[in-house]
């Protein structure tokens, strides 16, 4: 995405904990300098490397809106990606996250965008 303008994303992957044994549900939401809003829910698992190392791949379904940045062709998105974390002993989370957003072919175009994101996790306890 060439969009530019501060990204805000929240997501709470972290809340539900393992309620589905290894894959937990995720929401979170974000938006842009340039108005563009998105919503999502999805599903992803760990993979713990070690202690504190933890890859976390996710595939979601989002809602989409974009202000007057980058226009996705649809309000109906798919993202596909992974987060690298470190956990902390509180089990919150600081890393990054590699994401690829696409409407899957159902808008008029699909030109996709391809995410960085810097991620913060906190557990519900």
């Amino acid at each position: 995405m060439s969009q530019t303008g501060s990204i805000k994303e929240e997501p709470y992957r972290g809340a539900f904990g393992d309620m589905l044994w290894v894959v937990a549900p995720l929401v979170g939401a974000f938006g842009t300098g340039k108005g563009a809003f998105y919503g999502y829910g999805g599903i992803g698992f760990d993979i713990n490397f070690c202690e504190k190392l933890v890859a976390t791949p996710t595939a979601a379904v989002e809602y989409f809106t974009h202000g007057t940045g980058i226009d996705l062709g649809a309000r109906t998105e798919f993202r596909l990606g992974a987060e690298l974390d470190y956990r902390f002993e509180n089990l919150s989370r600081f890393g990054i996250g590699f994401y690829h957003m696409s409407n899957a072919g159902i808008g008029q175009h699909d030109p996709g965008a391809e995410l960085v994101t810097v991620v913060l996790t906190m557990p519900f306890h």
